[in-house]
């Protein structure tokens, strides 16, 4: 006797709602293939409409849309069908409007562009945490309740961070870190190089910690003279020194309620470091020539490209003020550290390229991410973002090799090309303008490469094309251009 089958295990329905009808298909897609039912529809009314005719599993809605927008729509749902997870869908530059989104009751967001594997678990997770809810129950105790809430801004964290810096193993280690800290309201030292995204870090931190309501202020300690730092962070008086003709307050009464983040502290002069050591230790302060205690009430982060232990060794920095900030310790990770991320990161900045462009943006060649993945970044991800914004302005049909101009290389290019590397003192100053000068020395290194990879490949153009890692038709049109004759 055959055994009755169980129940077969109905699929979650998901409901898109964007007015991109290209990026619903391809979503419809995604997440059809990931075990997902799928709707789609186009505008805020319509969406209203299809909660209410048969409400889904869950919303993946954009936040700007026809009718009523993304966060209205939002708001409704919320009010009427509470039990429904939305996931909202903004931009990569939107990390207000996320939390916003999460303020108003999204159970997560997507900061686009989003890897779409991402897309289908941020979904299955929020649909298991809604079903999870609805077994509870109103047993619920508060405790447990704060425990949601909690497990559901770390979630969010990760989510933004994966969306803005990666998922290689080590962004995943300060994923975790963060997460672990944001809540608190512990000093924290971010550590890494210049140009990692240590700001983007305290940003993020200030958003998904229990200040996020209030202001967060950004200080620069090496753009300030030593002279005015105090007055700077502290405030001052009216009368305190001769230009001050009125009360000012400091930065540190300016991020009252939120956060201060301290800039490269370790440029901070010793005089300005006992001061502060001794505002953190008491929570009050004296503004520059002022009598008046005035309490504090900002959490402090700061972050430093430079070691502050060597620092303290040295006698640069202040061991008592070291202890005193470092209750927690983030480090950033170089970006030739985490060569997983920067296909995702040039994919980002190609993308808000677009925006403010105003126009399309072709995609990148193989052989440009090649080039991107081969460098070693020594101002990682700023110095990445100005490579890919200036390709995104130069190239038309695609983003080539051509397109992508690294620094750092030229030197070691020139040399391996045969050409000589011209000293300053020649170049022809006053003769002609930069522009002009800058694109002979262009034409005249290309000539070069060209004549120097075609000779190693006996005259064959596909094998110079792969020597210099560009396509064939590049090769094609530069001889063209230089005139040169390779059988």
């Amino acid at each position: 006797m055959t055994a009755a089958a169980g129940p077969v295990e109905a699929s979650p329905e998901a409901l898109i709602v964007d007015d991109d009808q290209d990026l619903c298909g391809m979503l419809s897609l995604v997440l059809s293939r990931g075990g997902f039912d799928v709707r789609t529809t186009h505008d805020g009314n319509s969406a209203l409409s299809c909660v209410n005719q048969r409400m889904p599993d869950v919303m993946l809605m954009d936040v700007k849309m026809p009718g009523p927008d993304g966060m209205e729509v939002l708001r409704r749902v919320h009010s009427s069908h509470p039990q429904l997870p939305v996931v909202m869908m903004t931009s990569f530059a939107g990390v207000s409007q996320a939390v916003e989104a999460i303020k108003a009751g999204a159970a997560d967001y997507l900061a686009k562009p989003f890897d779409n594997r991402h897309a289908v678990s941020v979904l299955k997770q929020v649909v298991k945490q809604a079903e999870d809810s609805v077994l509870a129950g109103a047993q619920a105790s508060s405790a447990g309740t704060q425990a949601h809430t909690n497990a559901t801004k770390a979630t969010s964290l990760q989510s933004h961070l994966r969306a803005t810096m990666g998922s290689s193993p080590r962004v995943q280690r300060l994923v975790r870190d963060m997460a672990a800290v944001a809540e608190s309201n512990f000093s924290v030292i971010i550590q890494g190089e210049t140009g990692t995204g240590k700001e983007l870090v305290a940003r993020t931190l200030h958003t998904f910690s229990a200040r996020s309501e209030g202001p967060f202020i950004a200080v620069d300690c090496g753009a300030i003279a030593a002279s005015l730092l105090e007055s700077e962070l502290f405030g001052h008086e009216k009368g305190a020194f001769t230009s001050a003709d009125s009360r000012s307050i400091g930065k540190f009464e300016a991020a009252a309620g939120g956060t201060l983040f301290l800039d490269e502290i370790g440029n901070m002069p010793l005089q300005a470091q006992a001061s502060m050591l001794r505002v953190l230790q008491e929570r009050v302060l004296y503004r520059v020539g002022g009598q008046q205690p005035i309490k504090i009430d900002c959490r402090v982060l700061v972050a430093t490209h430079e070691d502050l232990q060597q620092a303290v060794e040295d006698g640069r920095f202040r061991e008592d003020l070291w202890y005193r900030l470092n209750e927690f310790q983030l480090c950033v990770p170089p970006l030739r550290e985490r060569r997983e991320d920067i296909l995702h990161l040039a994919e980002q900045f190609r993308r808000q390229a677009e925006i403010d462009l105003a126009k399309p943006v072709p995609s990148f060649s193989a052989a440009a991410q090649q080039r991107l993945l081969a460098f070693d970044w020594p101002g990682n991800v700023r110095e990445l973002r100005a490579v890919v914004r200036r390709a995104a302005l130069l190239a038309e049909e695609q983003i080539d090799v051509e397109h992508i101009q690294l620094r750092s290389r030229d030197r070691s290019v020139l040399a391996a090309a045969g050409a000589p590397v011209t000293a300053a003192q020649a170049l022809p100053v006053g003769e002609r303008s930069m522009r002009e000068i800058l694109l002979d020395s262009k034409q005249q290194l290309e000539r070069a490469l060209l004549d120097k990879a075609l000779g190693l490949a006996h005259g064959n153009k596909a094998e110079a094309a792969r020597l210099l890692q560009v396509d064939y038709k590049t090769i094609h049109n530069k001889l063209k251009q230089f005139g040169l004759q390779h059988q």
